[in-house]
């Protein structure tokens, strides 16, 4: 039985994929997603890297505001 974790604990499953094509940096494209692992198990998907990093952040400082 899992214990229900108190806020602002997070854990999040992460998926990486690379997609075909190269990008205008002439880099691989890569393709990226999170889930929510507690609770509704939300899943969100992201384009790019800077993307995700910028969903992150903001779930992570909307903990430092409480």
């Amino acid at each position: 039985m899992r214990k229900e974790q108190k806020e602002p604990y997070r854990a999040y499953l992460l998926r990486c994929w690379p997609e075909g094509g190269i990008g205008t940096d002439q880099e691989p494209l890569w393709r990226f997603s999170v889930e929510d692992v507690f609770g509704e198990r939300r899943w969100r998907g992201f384009g790019s890297l800077d993307a995700l990093v910028v969903f992150l952040r903001a779930e992570l400082t909307r903990f430092d505001r409480k």
